[in-house]
């Protein structure tokens, strides 16, 4: 058989597949995320899928990447960016709780609006599960989203988020994984904001955790008073770490702890993203303080 035949059989074969497929569901995009020709962060990258593409899913990899067609072509898309449309938005009904300070947004994205700020303790109308992510909710009759990382729901309706620490670690995962999907993307450039191609170390910071809802504000001089004090012997992943590069003691730059004394940061000595060693070489000695935001 010649490789044209080969090719068309192959790709018709495609086809079939695509349009037979039993994992029928179709989804969009909720956050840009990169289009990736195999399902891990160390494969290659298509391009970026924006907020609001629409694709159809082929086949649930596992519980983190999906295999999917998009704009006529087939890749990989991390769960963590997408919602797929399989019957998980059916109405819903009860009451809620938020149990830790979430922002109240008009649509179920991170890059949506923010309405407020709900304070923990405030309590809510579920109107419907929209995914696993998101509710669509009523607070003093005014309807918005919150992230289900936030929030208690009663029996009968979604999921409970305990008021643990389960619902952070989760978050720092997701923070971590919007760092890395960074490397090979942003560039340094100091006094820079503008994502995700161009940050320095403390925008790129506050890109990456706004992508997962929690907001801070641009500047190593704000960054370094956010959350709460955390010594350097209890680090857990998703703290922010901080260190002086210049005058001795003065915090200049900043990056996020990943565990095993790692961290990623954007640096110019990488010109973008990249993974240093908290305890040893060259940050060693330039290690100041940590906050924990999450």
């Amino acid at each position: 058989m010649n490789k044209k035949l080969i090719t068309a059989v192959a790709a018709a074969a495609l086809s079939l597949a695509i349009s037979t497929s039993a994992f029928a569901s179709t989804g969009t995009v909720d956050r840009t995320v990169n289009f990736r020709s195999a399902p891990s962060t160390n494969s290659s990258v298509y391009g970026m899928l924006k907020a609001g593409t629409q694709f159809q899913v082929l086949e649930q990899v596992n519980s983190y990447w999906l295999k999917v067609s998009a704009n006529g072509r087939v890749g990989y898309v991390s769960t963590k960016y997408v919602s797929v449309n399989n019957g998980s938005s059916a109405p819903a009904s009860g009451t809620g709780t938020v149990v830790k300070g979430v922002n109240f947004r008009t649509a179920p994205s991170t890059n949506s609006g923010v309405i407020r700020l709900l304070k923990a303790g405030t309590t809510f109308q579920l109107l419907e599960r929209v995914n696993s992510y998101w509710l669509k909710i009523s607070v003093n009759g005014q309807v918005g989203y919150v992230s289900t990382n936030y929030v208690s729901v009663g029996s009968g309706s979604a999921p409970s988020a305990p008021a643990s620490s389960a619902p952070s670690s989760a978050i720092a995962d997701q923070v971590i994984q919007n760092a890395m999907n960074l490397r090979g993307v942003t560039r340094y450039k100091l006094n820079a904001n503008q994502p995700p191609t161009l940050l320095d170390c403390s925008s790129f910071t506050k890109y990456v955790f706004g992508q997962a809802g929690i907001s801070l504000k641009w500047g190593t001089r704000y960054q370094k008073d956010a959350g709460r004090h955390v010594d350097k012997s209890n680090l857990q992943k998703g703290d922010l770490v901080f260190f002086g590069t210049q005058t001795k003691g003065t915090i200049n730059h900043v990056g996020i702890y990943i565990g095993d004394g790692q961290f990623i940061h954007n640096s110019p000595s990488f010109d973008g993203v990249g993974i240093s060693n908290l305890n040893s070489g060259y940050w060693a000695d330039k290690y100041i303080t940590a906050r924990r935001v999450l």
